[in-house]
């Protein structure tokens, strides 16, 4: 399965959408993101829910974590204020530089490493000629993973393994001394 044969469409904003919007998008259809495409349709990037909620907060906060921790809670629920007149371009030009990007004939289980290794939900599939043909969702490979391992395992069943038991203890028993019970040991036996 290549990247071409499993685009996704997901819902697209402008780059002079108002962020706020992008936002409302994406947490009321319970997204991992959304595509930007300019004027004529053409996608020219997109931006995950991370780097969404990324520009949800001010900045001083990523520089200086600690910040958070002196902000009394009626000042905290107004951060989301500061989305307001910034636009998807904004974002658009910091937040999804660790969006993976593939050509159209690239493996399922390349997409699904770049996505765990840059920790993004989705990734770009490029035209060979340039420009950006569609999206793939991790959800969208998680689905193509479970239907294949249920495939695989019903073409060839996993084996099952045989447990071996631990021998029993024994008891040596000599005519004029104790009786001394012997269990067995293993090899990462602390009273070895």
């Amino acid at each position: 399965m290549h990247a071409a044969d499993v685009i996704e469409t997901l819902p697209t904003a402008l780059p002079d959408d108002d962020i706020l919007s992008a936002v409302q998008m994406v947490s009321r259809q319970g997204l991992p993101g959304l595509v930007v495409a300019d004027e004529q349709g053409e996608l020219i990037g997109c931006m995950s829910s991370v780097d969404l909620l990324r520009a949800a907060l001010p900045h001083y906060f990523l520089d200086d974590p600690g910040l958070v921790h002196v902000m009394d809670e009626v000042h905290a629920d107004r951060v989301a204020a500061a989305m307001s007149g910034t636009r998807v371009r904004d974002v658009l030009t910091w937040g999804p530089s660790r969006i993976p990007r593939v050509g159209p004939r690239a493996k399922a289980v390349e997409l699904a490493v770049l996505m765990v290794r840059r920790q993004c939900p989705f990734a770009l599939v490029e035209r060979e000629g340039g420009g950006i043909l569609g999206v793939v969702t991790a959800n969208r490979l998680l689905g193509l993973l479970a239907t294949a391992a249920e495939a695989a395992v019903a073409e060839d069943p996993p084996a099952t393994t045989a447990v071996a038991e631990d021998p029993p203890a024994t008891t040596a028993v000599a005519e004029d001394s104790p009786v001394v019970t012997t269990a067995p040991t293993t090899p990462d036996d602390p009273t070895r």
